[in-house]
């Protein structure tokens, strides 16, 4: 037998119109700020910058068209890859908009699993998947080796492993009272973090590029080359890579 349902008493209605009230004076807060991060990103964000985030936004829609058609030969490795690249894919565009956000952190978190992916990503070129299946991804596998500092800063906010983490929050003093904003606030911290962000994107285009020759070996890809070439000179002109470091290269 159903047990009678009792009505909430005044206290509870009130209560509960009280929480309904704060979800929404709180929900409109965060959008505000995050729009007013949005703006301040636009407007601090330097020429160059603008078009290669415009670039690679672009390659990787293009290469998100690509794969819409079954590969020329399917195996595990390789059906696995093409989950791991739409996830790829799919997980840039949510970073970018976090970044312009001002969700930094949350932004970072993500990166963190980009590099993971682009790790795997090029582990299934060298080793079969059996020996990889529940194994976490050997980040040396990503950015030609060079990933290490990379990744220890990334997991370094992504798990708030020290005190430190808390300035991507931004800190607000008031007299006696300092702690973290609980709204988004622009810091130039973000321009760093699209840096990062653009720079392990080049990387998995240039891996992308490079497989649709062998997944589509009768589609003329040099449209997609010519895009990755400019896409890595505008990094250069942006200095989001520099000609000293191990960076990308569409002949690598």
């Amino acid at each position: 037998m159903a047990e009678e349902q009792t009505e909430p008493s005044a206290a509870v209605k009130e209560l509960v119109s009280r929480m309904m009230n704060a979800l929404g004076e709180f929900g409109g807060q965060l959008e505000e700020a995050r729009q007013r991060c949005r703006a301040k990103y636009w407007t601090s964000e330097s020429e160059p910058r603008n078009r290669l985030r415009v670039h690679i936004d672009g390659l990787m829609a293009m290469l998100a068209n690509s794969v819409r058609m079954p590969i020329a030969t399917v195996t595990e490795s390789s059906s696995y890859q093409i989950t791991l690249s739409a996830s790829f894919i799919r997980t840039h565009f949510l970073v970018c908009n976090l970044i312009m956000n001002g969700d930094v952190v949350e932004a970072v978190v993500l990166i963190r699993k980009q590099l993971e992916s682009l790790a795997r990503l090029n582990e299934l070129d060298s080793r079969p998947l059996a020996k990889l299946n529940g194994r976490t991804p050997n980040i040396q596998n990503a950015l030609k080796g060079g990933a290490g500092r990379i990744y220890g800063d990334l997991s370094e906010i992504s798990h708030f492993a020290t005190p430190r983490v808390a300035d991507f929050l931004h800190i607000i003093e008031r007299g006696e009272a300092t702690g973290p904003s609980l709204l988004n606030v622009y810091s130039e911290r973000a321009v760093a973090c699209m840096d990062m962000c653009q720079f392990i994107a080049l990387y998995f285009q240039m891996w992308m590029v490079e497989k649709l020759k062998g997944w589509y070996p009768a589609r003329n890809h040099d449209d997609l080359q010519q895009l990755l070439t400019v896409s890595i000179a505008t990094a250069l002109e942006a200095e989001v890579i520099k000609p000293n470091e191990k960076a990308p290269t569409d002949d690598a």
